[in-house]
This record gives structure tokens, C-alpha cells and sequence, in this order.
């Protein structure tokens, strides 16, 4: 038994938390690139192509130009690269399959590959599947009447798929005594998909139904079948018969179409016949010539406008004249698009700084049976900037295009058109966004910071580059007021950003100092530089009941203060050393603080508690958050990848983490505390074929702590005395209602180690470790949660047992909360606001953010039942007036017209915020998700 604490970190297992995390910075990483792809497979026909985006992520200090290749690219297959060399401000490209009509069918594995000079080269792997080529056929509405000595049509249609070409030969079988069946056209040429079957019925020929067979033959395709249910009658006195030469039709949209109309009158009927079209689709309209039918032929004119949506549709003719039944007969009509041709662009848009140029490919589909070349050109661009093309004119689908801005070019957008002119004149056009940027070089911005005596502070320096500079740039720090010096990491900055760093000695002089100088020189850059406000404030502590230590260095906040119970004034705390100190006056109070955010911007927290609860979480501080990360080193053993599945491990161990996905490759686990901890690996195994996933194997080590820049001894997932498979469960989740449902179970050994175990297969089944595996005081913390559509509610449910077992949980109601804004100035403030529900009555919790990356503001509340007291009906969390406190910068607060997502999240089941956690603890929490723009 033991206790935890359930303050806003619960909001974390429902929804993503910003900021306030214990990571810590990693040593600099080794020079490298990794490569990975959007999709590893792709199917494309003949003729066709498939695309997969590639991203390139540099390590350590690399910089240089990666370049991709492919390699295995079976024949009639080619790969284009766009772009196929990434500078060092690039991390994408696409690559683009495009197969030929001389592609053999079948799966084809392609090996893209990522190098750069003195970096290992990186491959993935992209499957191309070109499917079989293939034909059908379908026959008007597959049934046909015919009188004793008169001819029967039939249309035929020809849908060719998967790159087929070719003439297709057609030929009938199944034919009554004396009937005999041509085609026109026969064969059917590989522009056309159309034929008439006309069947010649004699006098001989014998009353009665046939099914006659279609068969439909063409190099390189499966012969495929279609019937046709003849019905042969005896003439009748009078009786007339209509017949369509040809009765399949192909027609463009806004084209025409024509057939002849044949009308047989029988038994002396001389009368006329009225015609009737029926069944036309929107957009297609038919004109018969004469109308009525006087004489023995008649012709049918199809009209199509943009209306009508391409296809093929079956359109019934009907004779109408007095005293005799309606006669009726189908013409089948294909619409095909216009021959034209189309350009797109990849990318739409270029940046490109003055006497630099970019490069985008321009894709190329004709349409409408279009064939040729395609001459290429460029409109809109103004002098000095020159638009090239290779090849041009374009005999396959793709031409690289590449810009060249002069020096002399106004920055600024500018807009060209690409076009495309093929055969006829026909034209295509994609419009390429070209904004000319200025010549290499940079700018410098830094944020505010405070310190305080003997203490530090610390300030982001982002470098912006432009037109490509890629130089270092060396920061130096000037104007520092008396007592305070200056060190920057790193001092000579390759990348984008580098961390200030002030250090006030004890003799420091408090004040505001808002010119305080950052310079930054670069070799070909003009020199640049910008200034921040530093605040200095006198050292010290208040001395206290509650003595809040920071062990993680990273982790001092910049400012903090507390309050005497639910209202009233601010007192601004001082540290001494890491640790502020305090004592409240009643029973209950507040504690604000703000720290910096990991990866930039500011990350702002208020807690409300009674006095105990206080204690608690301050002392949890160094406990959670330790300080003094390692780096260890490791190699898996037992990952297989070939054709038909792909494995990768992932380890943790004492708050650090690593993966890999080959064998006795050694790799790193960063970000490890310095104490006694459990190791917990799993294999994650990807099946190729059924394309699954699933973890399989587990490695649980207990209680190592292994020395900084240690090697682990080998993992080993093939390992039957070491490595288990994981043990399963069901949950069945209750009052859920139409919202989507999750499950999932997080296994956490007694000196709080271990992970989650995903189940990628979805549903109602979890995973966790064997009973067999576990030790007294290890928990699964069994999970059923529900989410809205509109992912703007979350319910949960969370139960402990050291065993996964089968379990049945009941979800509580959805979370109601009011979103207002007590005041805009001299920031935003929000206020979360609702009434404590029955079911999540104990503690709860706000977050507000704004931004992300180094622009990132964000600030939680979390406050217990116990700080608004047991009969409270309310719960309020509320970011509050800090303009007066000493110390506080009005630039941490929320900024006013940008949107900001707030979470507010409450829970009930354990007792009070510090809940004791046994065999079977339960609680309930419901969070809610609303957008707001104070």
C-alpha cells in the first residue's frame, strides 16, 4: 500500500498536458539522419503511379545536403524524387513510383535510401504492387427479342482496368438452329470500348429462349463472358420490330453520338411509329430524324452537356402507334471526358531567396484518350527570375521545373502559370506560388527572464535564417547590469535557438534592465542583434512550514508566491539555494508559480489545497522529479525483419526511454534518474501480410541502477528464461452511450517503473504482465475511457490490481463546465467553472494554452475538495491578477484575440487529493475541452 498523488497529472492520462513535464535535456546527440515514409507500400497500374512523403530528421550537429536514391526499381518502374536532394533547412520530399505499360504485375520491394557525407546512409523499404491487367464485358440489359426472319442488336461495352490495352476480339456461342452474330466493330480497337452484336435470326430458326454466350479475348488478359437471354418469337399480323446499328455509343462530354433506328414492319402493317427516349441521365438529351418514323430508318442524335456525370448508362427507345403493343429497345451510352490535359504541381509553392533557385515537378495526366507529347511553358514571371524545364516537351508524365531568382528580384509572391499544350491545341494550367525571399542571412529575438541573487535565470535566443544561410553564428551578451554575467548553449549556434543563462552573484544590484544586448555575427551575414528586459530580485527565503525543493535544476521556477486562503493578497517567495519556503496561516491556501516550458515559452501553475495537501505536493517534488538524468547504452537481441514482418523493441527504465529495431545494434535510453528502478521492454511485431500488430514479447528486469553512460546487458526478446508473452484481459464498459470507447492497461511495478502495453488490435481486450511475473505492491492500472465524436468530452475509469483479470466498469455522467473571461487586461485571465458532480467530487483541475514551440503560453489549476471546502456545490479554477505581485512579468499571462484550448477535468473515488491506493482502488474522472478566444 502506498500513496500517490491525484493533483492535474490525472488530466494527463485523459487528455494532453502542456508544459510543466519533468523531462530533461538530453546530451547532444551524434551526427546522423534517420528516414522514415509516410506509407511503405503503394499499387499502381500501368500507366499509373504511387507516392509516399519521406521525412528526414537530422541528429547532433549534421547540416549537410541528403540526397535520395532507390534502388531494386524493377523494369518498366521508374522513381522520382521531388525534391531528390534536401538542404539543410529541408526535412521532406516525395517520392513518386510512376509505372510504365512494360511493368510485369505483381509486388515489387523498392529500397529508398538517405545519404549524406559523413553520416550512415538510412533505406526504407516501399512495396509497389502493379496489379494484373484486366477486362470486362456487359451486354445492354442482357436480354433480346427476336421475330422469326428479322436481325436483333446488342450493345456490347468493354471496361478495361489495370493498364489493359489492346483490341479486345469478341465472338458468340449458344446460338439457336440457323441464327448467326457479327460485331461492329470486331475486334474492338484499344481506343474504343464499344461494339454492336447484331443477330440474324432466319424464318427456320425454331421459337423458343437461348442463352447465348459473349466471350471477350485480348493479349495478356483473362477471356471473360457475358449472356445474353435470346427469345426467338413467331412474326405476328401486323407487327413491327426496331433495331439500333451500332446500339453501343461513345460520346464526350458536351459531344454527340448517332445511331440508326431500322424499323421492320410485318404482316402488311404500314402505319407510322412515334419515338420516345427514355431513361437519359441529367445532361444527356436525344433528337429523332423524322419523328414520327414514316418510312423504314430513322436517326437518333445523343447530345451531352457538363451535366451529365461521366459513365455508361442504358437508355431505353420506345415505339409507340396505335392499335399495336410499344416496342422498346436499349442503346447503351458510354460518356467519357473531353481529351484534354492536366498539370499539378508538387510542390504548389517555392521559397526561394534572391540569386538561389527551387525546384518543383509538374505531373502530367491526359484524359479523354489524349496521347502525345506535352509542350511545357511558364507565364508570369518577372525579369530576372527564369522558369526551365526537363524534359520539355514531356513524352512520359512528370517534367522537374526549376526557378532561378536574380539578385536583382523584388522579394515579395509572385504568381506563375504553368502550362501544359498538347495535341489540338489543348491546354492545362496549374498556378506555382514562387515567393522570393532575401538573400542569405538572419535575425536574432530573445525573451524576457528574471533572476535572482545567487541564483540563475534563463532566456530563449531563436536565430531565424533566411535565403538558406546555414553558417554558425557566434552570440555574445552586452549592457549586463553589475553583478550578473552571461553564458549561452551553445555559444556558437548551428541550428535554430540557444539557451541565455544569468548568473547573479549575491552582490547583484535588483532592478529592471531592459536593454541588456544580445549580439549575434555569422561569416557572409550582416552582424544582428536583439535586445530583452532582465528583472533582478533580491535573494532570500520566507522560512516556512513548507519547504518546496527543486532536485531538477531544469525545472526552478522563474517566479513564485503563495496566498492565505481562498482570497486576498499575493506574497511573492524567494529561493534559497532550490527551495522556496513558507507556511500558510489557516488551513487552506494558494501557491502560483511559473517556469520555463521545455522547448520554449512559459508554463504558468496554481495550486489550491488545504495546507496538508500542500505539504504533500511539495514534498513529492524531488521525488518526482530528481534531477541528474543519465544516458545508458543498449543492443535488443531477438528482432527479425524480412518480407512477411518487421520488429522493433522499446525499453524504459527509471523515467528514460529508447527503441530500436535491429539486433545488436547499439542504441541509446536518455533521460534516466539517478535511483532504483525496474526495466520494462516489450517486441512490437508488424505482420506484413495480414498487415497487423501486436506486442508479443516482455522484458521485466527488477530493481538496476546502472552508472552514467553504462551498457545494459543485452535484451533479449528470443530469450525464453528472461522474455514472457503478455498476459490478456477483457473489459466491458458500461453507460458509455455513443461515445467511443478505450481500453488500456498500464502496468507500474512497486518502485514505480514500468509502461503500457497497447493493444494495436483495438476492442475490449488489454494487455498486461503474467500474475506469475508480478511482486507484491505492483499494479496494473486497468482503463475504460469514453471520448465524443468531437473529442470535446472524455470520461474514464481507473481501477488497481496487481492481477489483470477480466473487469466490468460503469462510466459517470459527461462534464458540464462554463468557460468566462474575468478581465482582458493586463492579460487574458479565464475562468472554469461548474457544479461538483456526485461521481467526481474530490479534486479537479484547469489548463489553458496558447501557441505551441517556443511561442507556447500556457498555464493549469489544480485544486481538492478540501481547499472549496466539503459542502461547496461549485468548483471554480480560475487564472488570477498577478500584475501586482512583485516579480511577476505580465508577459507570462495569456495574450488577448488568440485562441485558447482550455481543459477542465474533475475525479472522484479515492479519498481527498492524496488518495491511498490498495488491492482494488477505484476512481472515476470526466474531463471537458472547449476553445475559447478571450
Amino acid at each position: 500500500m502506498r500513496r500517490i498523488l491525484l493533483s492535474l497529472g490525472l488530466s494527463c492520462l485523459l487528455v494532453a498536458c502542456s508544459g510543466g513535464g519533468s523531462d530533461t535535456t538530453p546530451p547532444p546527440a551524434a551526427a546522423g539522419i534517420t528516414l522514415s515514409a509516410s506509407a511503405a507500400s503503394g499499387t499502381a497500374a500501368r500507366g499509373a503511379s504511387s507516392s509516399t512523403s519521406l521525412t528526414i530528421s537530422r541528429t547532433g550537429s549534421f547540416v549537410g545536403t541528403v540526397s535520395l536514391t532507390a534502388e531494386g526499381v524493377p523494369s518498366g518502374v521508374m522513381v522520382l524524387f521531388a525534391p531528390p536532394s534536401l538542404g539543410a533547412s529541408t526535412t521532406s520530399s516525395t517520392a513518386t513510383i510512376n509505372v510504365d505499360q512494360t511493368a510485369l504485375p505483381g509486388s515489387n520491394t523498392i529500397t529508398l535510401r538517405a545519404s549524406g557525407t559523413g553520416v550512415t546512409s538510412q533505406t526504407v523499404s516501399y512495396t509497389i504492387t502493379v496489379p494484373t491487367p484486366a477486362i470486362t464485358i456487359s451486354v445492354g440489359s442482357g436480354t433480346a427479342t427476336a421475330v422469326q426472319g428479322t436481325p436483333v442488336t446488342v450493345p456490347v461495352t468493354i471496361t478495361r482496368t489495370n493498364g489493359a490495352s489492346g483490341a479486345v476480339t469478341l465472338t458468340a456461342t449458344g446460338l439457336p438452329t440457323d441464327a448467326t452474330a457479327s460485331f461492329t466493330p470486331g475486334p474492338i480497337p484499344s481506343a474504343e470500348t464499344t461494339s454492336t452484336m447484331t443477330l440474324v435470326v432466319a424464318s427456320t430458326t425454331p421459337v423458343g429462349s437461348y442463352a447465348v454466350t459473349i466471350s471477350a479475348a485480348a493479349a495478356g488478359v483473362t477471356t471473360q463472358t457475358a449472356t445474353v437471354q435470346l427469345t426467338v418469337t413467331a412474326p405476328s399480323t401486323p407487327a413491327y420490330t426496331i433495331s439500333a446499328t451500332p446500339a453501343a455509343l461513345t460520346a464526350t462530354v458536351g459531344g454527340q453520338a448517332t445511331t440508326t433506328l431500322t424499323i421492320s414492319k410485318s404482316g402488311g402493317f404500314a402505319g407510322n411509329i412515334a419515338l420516345a427516349l427514355e431513361g437519359a441521365p441529367a445532361g444527356v438529351s436525344g433528337v429523332f430524324a423524322p419523328n414520327p418514323a414514316t418510312a423504314t430508318t430513322t436517326t437518333l442524335t445523343l447530345s451531352t452537356t457538363s451535366a451529365v456525370a461521366l459513365g455508361a448508362y442504358n437508355l431505353t427507345v420506345r415505339g409507340t402507334t396505335a392499335g399495336l403493343t410499344d416496342r422498346t429497345i436499349v442503346v447503351a451510352l458510354t460518356v467519357n471526358a473531353a481529351p484534354g490535359v492536366t498539370v499539378a504541381l508538387a510542390p504548389p509553392a517555392l521559397s526561394i531567396a534572391q540569386s538561389s533557385s527551387g525546384q518543383t515537378v509538374a505531373t502530367i495526366t491526359r484524359v479523354g484518350g489524349l496521347t502525345g507529347d506535352i509542350a511545357m511553358t511558364a507565364t508570369g514571371a518577372p525579369a530576372g527570375m527564369t522558369v526551365a524545364f526537363a524534359p520539355t516537351p514531356v513524352t512520359a508524365t512528370s517534367s522537374t521545373i526549376t526557378v532561378t531568382v536574380g539578385s536583382a528580384v523584388a522579394t515579395g509572391s509572385y504568381l506563375l502559370a504553368i502550362i501544359g499544350t498538347g495535341t489540338g491545341t489543348l491546354i492545362g494550367s496549374a498556378t506555382l506560388t514562387v515567393t522570393v525571399t532575401t538573400a542569405a542571412g538572419f535575425t536574432l529575438a530573445a525573451t524576457n527572464s528574471s533572476v535572482v541573487q545567487s541564483a540563475t535565470g534563463s532566456s530563449t535566443v531563436t536565430i531565424t535564417r533566411t535565403g538558406g544561410y546555414a553558417n554558425n553564428v557566434d552570440l555574445t551578451a552586452t549592457n549586463l547590469p553589475s553583478g550578473v554575467t552571461a553564458a549561452f548553449a551553445p555559444t556558437s549556434v548551428t541550428g535554430a535557438s540557444s539557451t541565455l543563462t544569468f548568473t547573479a552573484t549575491a552582490g547583484a544590484t535588483p532592478g529592471t534592465y531592459s536593454n541588456v544586448t544580445v549580439n549575434g555575427t555569422g561569416t557572409g551575414a550582416a552582424n544582428q542583434s536583439a535586445t530583452l528586459t532582465l528583472t533582478v530580485t533580491a535573494g532570500g527565503g520566507g522560512g516556512g512550514a513548507i519547504a518546496w525543493q527543486f532536485c531538477d535544476a531544469t525545472r526552478m521556477p522563474l517566479w513564485l508566491a503563495y496566498r492565505n486562503g481562498t482570497s486576498g493578497g499575493w506574497t511573492r517567495v524567494t529561493p534559497s539555494g532550490n527551495t522556496f519556503s513558507f507556511s500558510f496561516s489557516g488551513s487552506v491556501g494558494s501557491v502560483a508559480m511559473v517556469m520555463n516550458q521545455t522547448g520554449g515559452g512559459f508554463q504558468g501553475t496554481i495550486y489550491n489545497y488545504t495546507a496538508s495537501e500542500m505539504g504533500g505536493v511539495a514534498t513529492s517534488e524531488c521525488t518526482s522529479n530528481p534531477g541528474g538524468a543519465k544516458t545508458l547504452s543498449a543492443t535488443f537481441a531477438g528482432l527479425t525483419t524480412n518480407a512477411s514482418q518487421a520488429q522493433s523493441g522499446t525499453v524504459s527504465v527509471a523515467g528514460g526511454s529508447g527503441t530500436a529495431t535491429t539486433s545488436g545494434t547499439a542504441f541509446q535510453i536518455t533521460n534516466v534518474q539517478n535511483r532504483l528502478a525496474d526495466l520494462f521492454a516489450y517486441r512490437l511485431t508488424t505482420n506484413l501480410t495480414a498487415f497487423s500488430i501486436a506486442i508479443d514479447r516482455v522484458v521485466l528486469r527488477r530493481n538496476v541502477n546502472y552508472g552514467e553512460g553504462a551498457t545494459v546487458p543485452v535484451i533479449d526478446f528470443a530469450s525464453v528464461s528472461e522474455s514472457f508473452a503478455p498476459a490478456t484481459a477483457t473489459v466491458t464498459t458500461a453507460n458509455a452511450g455513443s461515445d467511443a470507447v478505450t481500453v488500456a492497461a498500464l502496468f507500474q511495478t512497486a518502485n514505480g517503473s514500468g509502461g503500457t502495453l497497447s493493444n494495436f488490435a483495438g476492442g475490449s481486450t488489454i494487455l498486461g504482465v503474467p500474475s506469475s511475473k508480478t511482486l507484491p505492491g505492483d499494479f496494473h492500472l486497468q482503463y475504460a475511457g469514453a471520448t465524443s465524436a468531437d473529442m470535446s468530452s472524455v470520461r474514464a475509469v481507473i481501477q488497481y490490481n496487481r492481477d489483470i483479470a477480466n473487469r466490468s466498469f460503469t462510466l459517470g455522467p459527461v462534464l458540464t463546465t462554463n468557460v468566462t473571461v474575468p478581465g482582458t487586461t493586463p492579460y487574458a485571465r479565464l475562468k472554469m467553472a461548474g457544479t461538483w458532480p456526485v461521481e467526481y467530487g474530490d479534486a479537479g483541475g484547469s489548463s489553458m494554452t496558447q501557441g505551441s514551440g517556443t511561442a507556447t503560453r500556457a498555464w493549469t489549476i489544480a485544486g481538492s475538495r478540501g481547499f472549496y471546502g466539503a459542502g461547496a456545490s461549485q468548483y471554480e479554477f480560475e487564472l488570477f491578477d498577478f500584475s501586482g505581485v512583485a516579480g511577476f512579468l505580465n508577459t507570462w499571462g495569456l495574450s488577448t484575440g488568440v485562441s485558447t484550448q482550455t481543459t477542465t477535468n474533475v475525479s472522484g473515488g479515492l479519498t481527498g487529493m492524496l488518495g491511498v491506493i490498495s488491492e482494488g482502488s477505484s476512481f472515476r474522472t470526466a474531463a471537458r475541452v472547449q476553445t475559447v478566444t478571450p
